[in-house]
């Protein structure tokens, strides 16, 4: 009985295993850096894709936000309006333009300055328009 253990042709056969192994990742290593490239590609454009709806709904958001806010400082400036148009008929000068107008510079300096705004034009109606910046003092009209 042979004791050496291995014969030549299980040395050889692993050996030839091994050059074919060794090959094999020297072949396959180039397919495996491109195919890990296009799944880092995939993942990249995903999560673009996730920022970029994000960002689209955010300024859906941001255009709905503005138009409730024109909105509602349309229907403010229309109250003030009633409100000028009341109170000059209360102090009876039904009628007077000058005092609606000056009621309404009142009240939107009073809304600006109450909401800490930095600058607003306010305009309603051909004459009527406002601007203020609390920051600065007021001319005397």
């Amino acid at each position: 009985m042979n004791q050496t253990g291995m014969t030549a042709g299980a040395v050889i056969t692993i050996f030839l295993l091994l050059i074919l192994l060794a090959g094999g990742g020297l072949v396959g290593c180039p397919y495996y850096k491109v195919w890990e490239r296009k799944m880092a590609g995939q993942a990249e454009l995903q999560y673009q894709q996730g920022a970029r709806q994000a960002l689209i709904a955010q300024a859906k958001a941001e255009d709905e936000a503005a138009i409730s806010r024109a909105e509602a400082a349309t229907r403010r400036v229309r109250g003030w309006a009633d409100a000028a148009k009341r109170g000059c008929t209360d102090l009876g000068r039904a009628g007077d333009r000058a005092c609606e107008d000056q009621l309404l510079r009142d009240a939107a300096t009073y809304s600006i300055a109450k909401e800490g705004h930095e600058g607003v034009i306010i305009s309603v109606g051909a004459p009527v328009s406002v601007a203020v910046q609390p920051n600065t003092p007021r001319s005397a009209e």
